[in-house]
């Protein structure tokens, strides 16, 4: 498959790149990116390693950076701490699909719903870009200060983390030398007066991209909901990755029984089942709109993503919403208008983490492939 240069990832720093391509600091804005940086680390709970991955550094380099000892020039780490931050803010204010109602958001709404009236540990397993997110996104809108919406990433995965990102939801400010067990106690106590013995309503906890938790966080879930002082409705949602976690007696160390039991109210999309053509159309058209295209899809491209098409019709959903999105992003970044046809859908595989199943004589987004350097994209 031939390849389009585009920017570099933001987590990345290339080896070959001199001293003179960077951009020298002032001291007054070099400050400011590392406080940024510092703050971010500090509230989502980020070890020194992660941060200095997205540097591309080590993590004694981003120690020493911190604390104005490097000894060497900082001005490429502090290069890719702005891009990444700049990145951060551009997922943030990015376009956010609006909900569609399909045959698997109305069976998503009404396992959380079942969860919600219980209360219990409601499962939630679908294949990716088939619109899950959206249809959580639209029962926390439902359930408005009673529902917390949680998507687990780099930004979070462990008990920690998980409870800086509750208190925030809950309006607590975590201290900067405040323990686990005292910001436990204080996100338990917030729950505990919600639910106020039966008489309030419990917060409905929703974690989309479950299987990213550490077993300690996950389990800090199940103590929420099984607490009766806050007996907290959980909802757990991800790829099959999580009925696959759930079912190992490895998957989630010291949590698997307890989960499994206590989730009655479930929803598992089989391996084999067809998405509905339906449901494709309307997620991507929402999509679409989001990204400001003007215009529907082709029949073609619905096929596609579907399944069915291009000469096979083996059922898999090509994520629609990742697809999508993909494209945009790389059209955007030519000066192209991505016209979502099968080319440029098959065209994305790569930075979706699918298999390309077309060859292409030529980009399909108009531009000429570079020659000689290896591709990177902004995934």
């Amino acid at each position: 498959m031939e390849t389009v240069q585009l920017e570099k990832r933001a987590e990345t720093v290339p080896a070959n790149r001199g001293p003179k391509e960077w951009k020298e600091f002032e001291v007054s804005e070099r400050k400011e990116i590392i406080r940024e940086v510092e703050s971010i680390q500090a509230s989502e709970d980020l070890s020194n390693k992660v941060i200095g991955h997205f540097l591309g550094c080590s993590s004694a380099v981003w120690s020493q950076i911190r604390a104005g000892t490097y000894p060497g020039k900082t001005d490429k780490y502090l290069a890719a701490a702005k891009q990444w931050l700049k990145d951060r803010g551009d997922r943030t204010e990015s376009p956010e699909t609006e909900y569609v109602e399909t045959t698997i958001s109305r069976r998503i709404l009404a396992v959380c719903q079942h969860a919600w009236e219980m209360p219990t540990i409601g499962l939630i397993v679908t294949p990716s870009g088939c619109g899950k997110t959206a249809a959580l996104l639209e029962f926390a809108r439902e359930r408005g200060k009673t529902a917390i919406y949680i998507s687990v990433g780099e930004w979070f995965n462990a008990k920690f983390g998980l409870l800086r990102e509750l208190a925030r939801h809950l309006g607590i400010a975590p201290k900067s030398s405040q323990t686990i067990e005292t910001l436990g106690d204080e996100v338990r106590k917030n729950l505990a007066a919600l639910y106020n013995g039966g008489v309030g309503t419990p917060m409905t906890l929703i974690v989309d991209e479950a299987t990213g938790l550490k077993p300690n966080a996950l389990n800090l879930l199940r103590n929420f909901h099984d607490d009766p002082a806050c007996r907290c409705p959980v909802i757990l949602a991800d790829t099959w990755r999580l009925d696959a976690a759930l079912r190992s007696p490895h998957g989630i160390a010291g949590g698997n029984e307890q989960l499994r039991t206590r989730g009655r109210a479930c929803y598992a999309f089989r391996l084999d089942e067809k998405v509905p053509e339906a449901d494709v159309r309307a997620v991507a058209e929402s999509v679409v709109r989001g990204l400001g295209h003007r215009g529907g899809l082709p029949r073609e491209s619905i096929r596609f993503l579907a399944g069915d098409g291009v000469g096979q019709a083996d059922g898999r959903l090509r994520n629609v919403v990742a697809r999508l999105h993909a494209c945009y992003r790389i059209a955007d970044k030519l000066g192209a208008e991505p016209i979502f046809d099968v080319a440029q859908l098959d065209y994305v595989a790569e930075l979706v983490g699918s298999k390309c199943e077309l060859k292409h004589e030529s980009p399909p987004f108009g531009v000429r492939r570079a020659a000689s350097k290896p591709a990177t994209a902004v995934a």
